[in-house]
């Protein structure tokens, strides 16, 4: 569906050219080999070119200096121009992030997103590319720089989505049940976020789905595991944007025998509903999301084979208003409602859970002519979580017998906060970034606060290098604060994270860009199992590490490599010590490559490549007096599965057909056949184990269109 969306301006070039202040520039003179266009009133263009890949595009304007840019037909250009006398000035911004946005920081496109292969037109799938995120397992749960999936914050429209997965299990989830079709930003920020960000470790995704060109459009999604509509209507001053996905592999299941033993297809159904309206000096953006999902598979964990079942519903829905308050503040106020019912089974043990978190914010943005620019603003998170059943004790011991922990009563949490940033342009070269922020967690009764700081030095046009740092909080699991099967008084885990970052762009026969960045954080107060109070906050880490992304495109073809380096241990859940974690992959590889072979034929592959996920070997087995036997344990994850690795191919035709913009593919996914593991399986003895093998491990053929009018 997110195909034809795209390339139905697949030999359309467009965007947007700014001046000082964020001000349209009319009349500036837009140039793409004979093609030349001037921008309108609004400072927009649109140009329409007989190719698909990258053009060089030159833009000029009276008293500014011009730029000659690398431009993607069916992706907009937004182009900011500077005063011929200033020169290029540094952009004040915090961290260092990945943005689909042009022109901000560097970009993780929508094409990217929509067109690598095996990420299944996913936004966090295609995340996983990037350096920092691990490669090792087939899900969509991002694990950043040596944290956790939990330790992500992900946002839609303003709104805090908690849950944002298909098929959650105890692993995390298969793909986003966020529709790409709809989607028209992704922020990505692996460290040192800004402190509008509160309440996560790690890293941050900011996902927008507001449409600021709006158009009639009619797309239909038909492939062999998916089947989609979405639909664009301008109603009055408003936008009408809705999609509806079906996803059922039961074809694929059975043909290449991905999973014989699933006893119902992993079915998954998902809605969405935007709404945008001009209201007052702004503009209303209302989202709603919908996503079912189910599946029941027989399955071994460690030793224990059973029928595995899980099925999920989340109802979300958020509101966002931004606009300005009299002739300079930018005010945003946004709210949101996120209910989620989920349940699984497995022998005895199994979870019916409901869950339901509200969420508040309100921003206001004041600038001081173009060197100062202050941004504040107050969030309040409110929780209510209500668990039932019972999981093992440990996690690596599934007997029937073993311990157990039980839930049985919900709980609320709630969390108050209040952030201030201050961006200043020093000098054309230099800029600083200021933040700081304050929370206030009810269940655990504690406050804390953090300060951040990110240094930006423009060395020249084009190259800008980094330094940022800070502190972060983020309260523990709802399951280790439980009152009743927690410890409602652990502390408030932090990260305090420091990078430094060279960010690199050059402009010519080929475009290139490159991110090389270095980081180091430091965990404590993070949540250790304890026989007594159950969990307490003695835990420690440290995660460090490199990352590097280089980029190129030339007409023809465009290409990226992304690779990641992590060193990291932690004192956390039952490692008593500081030692291996289980985030822990040292070496993440993600190689892209796409050629257009001739007007409308594309050809694209993806390579991946990352360290076996730390294991806890299993030394022998003991009987349990209550039936079955307990693993003996080697010392936790010092040995590591198999090295994964895995080669997607894609075919991509693009062609118009009675007004109708057709896109048809064929993917290859897994070319080389590669038996990747997803974990160890052990005989009901612990005596053998066997290699659990991941979802897409055998060769598979996808084929499908997407038609747009």
């Amino acid at each position: 569906m997110m195909l034809a969306t795209l390339f139905q301006a697949a030999l359309e070039l467009s965007g947007v050219i700014l001046g000082p202040g964020g001000k349209p520039i009319a009349g500036a003179q837009v140039l793409v080999g004979a093609h030349k266009v001037q921008t309108d009133a609004k400072g927009r263009f649109t140009m329409s070119l007989e190719t698909t890949g990258p053009v060089e595009v030159r833009i000029s304007a009276a008293g500014m200096d011009g730029q000659t840019r690398m431009g993607q037909p069916g992706e907009p250009l937004l182009v900011l121009l500077t005063p011929t006398p200033q020169g290029a000035l540094v952009e004040v911004v915090e961290g260092s992030g990945y943005s689909s946005e042009e022109g901000a920081t560097s970009t993780l496109s929508r094409m990217e997103i929509y067109t690598t292969p095996g990420a299944a037109a996913d936004v966090m799938q295609a995340a996983k590319g990037l350096p920092g995120v691990s490669n090792a397992s087939e899900g969509a749960e991002l694990f950043v720089r040596g944290g956790k999936p939990e330790e992500v914050g992900i946002w839609l429209n303003g709104g805090h989505l908690t849950r944002p997965f298909h098929h959650p299990n105890t692993q995390g989830g298969i793909f986003s049940a966020v529709d790409t079709a709809l989607v028209t930003r992704v922020d990505f920020v692996p460290g040192a976020f800004s402190a509008r960000y509160g309440d996560a470790l790690s890293a941050v995704m900011d996902i927008s789905t507001d449409q600021t060109t709006p158009a009639v459009s009619n797309t239909l999604l038909i492939t062999l595991p998916t089947q989609g509509f979405a639909a664009e209507r301008p109603l009055g001053a408003g936008l009408l944007r809705a999609s509806i996905r079906r996803s059922d592999p039961v074809l694929l299941d059975k043909w290449y025998g991905l999973a014989p033993s699933f006893e119902e297809s992993p079915l998954s159904h998902d809605a969405q509903l935007n709404w945008q309206q001009p209201l007052g000096s702004g503009r209303l953006v209302a989202t709603g999301l919908f996503s079912k999902d189910h599946l029941a598979t027989d399955v071994t964990i460690a030793n224990l084979r059973d029928s595995y079942r899980n099925q999920s519903e989340t109802r979300f829905g958020a509101l966002q208003w931004t606009g300005t308050l009299g002739d300079r503040a930018g005010l945003s106020l946004s709210a949101s409602d996120s209910q989620t019912h989920i349940a699984w089974t497995f022998n005895h043990w199994g979870i019916d859970q409901q869950e339901r978190s509200r969420s508040a914010r309100a921003e206001l943005t004041l600038p001081f002519g173009e060197l100062l620019t202050l941004e504040g603003g107050l969030d309040v998170d409110r929780s209510h979580v209500d668990p039932q059943g019972q999981v093992p004790f440990d996690l690596a011991n599934w007997n029937p017998a073993s311990a157990s922990r039980t839930f049985a009563y919900g709980f609320d949490t709630r969390r108050d906060g209040a952030y201030l940033t201050a961006r200043l342009r020093l000098s054309p070269q230099w800029g600083l970034s200021l933040g700081g922020r304050q929370d206030r967690y009810g269940l655990e009764g504690e406050t804390t606060r953090d300060f951040r700081a990110t240094l930006s030095y423009l060395i020249r046009e084009g190259i800008t290098f980094r330094l940022a740092g800070g502190t972060f909080h983020q309260a523990p699991l709802t399951s280790q604060i439980d009152p009743h099967a927690g410890n409602p008084d652990l502390a408030i885990q932090r990260a305090t994270h420091a990078l430094a970052s060279l960010d690199a762009a050059w402009k010519g026969a080929v475009a290139w860009n490159l991110r090389l960045e270095a980081y180091r954080k430091d965990y404590d107060h993070l949540v250790v199992q304890d026989p007594v109070l159950r969990y307490v906050s003695t835990g420690r880490g440290y995660a460090q590490g490199v990352d590097l992304l280089l980029k190129a495109a030339v007409p023809g073809w465009r290409g990226w490599i992304g690779y990641g380096y992590l060193d990291t241990e932690r004192k956390e859940d039952q490692q008593p010590l500081l030692g291996p974690a289980p985030t822990s992959v040292p070496h993440n590889l993600t190689a892209v490559s796409s050629h257009t072979l001739a007007p409308g034929w594309e050809l694209a592959g993806t390579f991946r490549y990352a360290s076996g996920s730390p294991v806890t070997p299993i030394l022998g087995a003991t009987p349990n007096p209550g039936g079955g036997w307990d693993p003996i344990e080697g010392a936790r994850y010092s040995d590591r599965l198999p090295l994964y690795h895995r080669l997607d191919l894609r075919l991509t035709h693009l062609f118009s057909l009675r007004g109708v913009n057709c896109v048809v593919f064929g993917e290859v996914m897994n070319l080389l056949a590669r038996h990747n593991a997803a974990s160890y399986a052990y005989t009901p003895d612990y005596s053998e184990h066997r290699v659990s093998e991941s979802y897409f491990s055998r060769r598979i053929l996808v084929v499908g269109a997407s038609l747009n009018w």
